[in-house]
């Protein structure tokens, strides 16, 4: 697998309504990203008859996705969408995707923005991460 550079991660929001329909946005700014961080419970079924400890696995959690952005959540509609998808507690579909090369590998996955963390300082940039909980699995494709 291939190194890939920051400047080729390309992500999009898009709003999940009632009626299933979709109003894509690009994220403006993006810098980086953390996630999905999929796990599952291990469940014990060890009894008495057991040489051994005994596993089954469960239902995984799709975790969460954090999305960093250079701040612009005032003009780019991707991180106007974001913003109010948290505060209009709005289900969401949320795609990651390399771009530029032959091979693009893409994450999808359907969630909740469930935080939003604004950072400043002097003489720096004014940055934000949009932490979405996932909602059900996530999706690789190639």
């Amino acid at each position: 697998m291939a190194v890939r550079d920051s400047q080729n991660i390309v992500a999009y929001w898009a709003t999940v309504t009632v009626e299933a329909t979709l109003a894509a946005n690009h994220i403006g700014e993006v810098t980086g990203f953390s996630g999905p961080s999929l796990s599952a419970a291990v469940i014990d079924v060890t009894n008495l008859k057991s040489t051994a400890k005994e596993k089954l696995i469960g239902v995984y959690d799709g975790g969460q996705v954090t999305i960093n952005v250079n701040w612009d959540a005032c003009t780019d509609d991707g991180q106007k969408l974001l913003r109010k998808s948290i505060a209009g507690r709005l289900k969401g579909r949320l795609a990651i995707f390399t771009n530029g090369s032959a091979d693009t590998q893409k994450v999808s996955m359907e969630g909740y923005v469930s935080g939003i963390n604004l950072t400043g300082s002097v003489d720096n940039k004014l940055a934000g991460d949009f932490t979405i909980a996932i909602s059900g699995g996530a999706s690789f494709t190639s």
